[in-house]
Parts: C-alpha cells; structure tokens; sequence
C-alpha cells in the first residue's frame, strides 16, 4: 500500500463527524475551480465546452467526493496534529527549508517572505508530514 493509499484509507476510516456545511463549502470551492478549469482549457487550448452543464452534472459525484474528503481529511488532521503534538526541530526545519529552497530555486529570504519570519508555515508542513508518516504506520501494522 502506497503513503497516498494509506492515507486515503485511514480517513476514510477515522471515526469523526463531518458537518455538512463544511462539505458544501469544500464542494462551492471545488466547483468553482472546475468552472474555472474549464475556461482556462478554452482560452489557452480552445477546447470548446458547448455542453457545459451536463459536463458539470456528470462531474458532480467526483466532485461532491473530493469536497468530503478535503473536509473530512482536514478536521482528522486538526485533531491528530492536537493528540500526536509532532515535534519539528531547529536542525529538521533549517535542512527543509535548505531544500526547498534548491528544489524552487528561490533564496531563504524569498522562502521567509512566504513561510513567514520563523518559517512556522513550513514547519507547519513539517508536522502534517510527520502526522501523515505515524498514520502511514498505523496502516502498515494491520
């Protein structure tokens, strides 16, 4: 089983409840996106959507699926970061940091400007990603 389908399975799994309105707002967003999609595969391909909202009706069960599990995979999230507290250190955030800066071609400082000062927005990537390695583990246990 890969990370992605570890993780995937594990949500789907988790015992949490999921309120409705965070559904529908993930599912506007989603929605959103693929109208916009589709616009810009009009502009810059040419592709021509004369249909477009039987396009949107036939994607409409993918869509509302990956809205759920966006807002559902977040509160899961929310609630293992507060039960697991994964520690980042110094040495850990300042080698991911170096990283990303070589892999984006892009300067500390650039890197700061974004993350923030304390780069606490990259660290906070840091801890999902530890998160993420602890459920990956818990599925390979099973």
């Amino acid at each position: 089983m890969t990370r992605e389908q570890a993780y995937r399975r594990f949500i789907k799994e988790y015992d949490i409840e999921v309120p409705e309105e965070r559904v529908q707002e993930m599912y506007d967003y989603f929605l959103l996106q693929t109208k916009h999609n589709m616009q810009y595969d009009t502009l810059i391909n040419g592709a021509v959507h004369l249909h477009k909202a039987q396009e949107l009706a036939e994607l409409d069960p993918e869509i509302r699926e990956a809205a759920w599990f966006e807002a559902k995979s977040d509160l899961v999230m929310k609630e293992l970061m507060k039960k697991l507290e994964p520690e980042v250190t110094e040495e850990e955030l300042q080698a991911k940091a170096e990283e990303k800066c070589q892999k984006d071609g892009t300067t500390m400082d650039m890197l700061k400007m974004f993350f923030g000062p304390s780069l606490s927005g990259l660290k906070r990537d840091l801890q999902e990603e530890k998160v993420k390695d602890w459920i990956f583990e818990q599925m390979n246990q099973r």
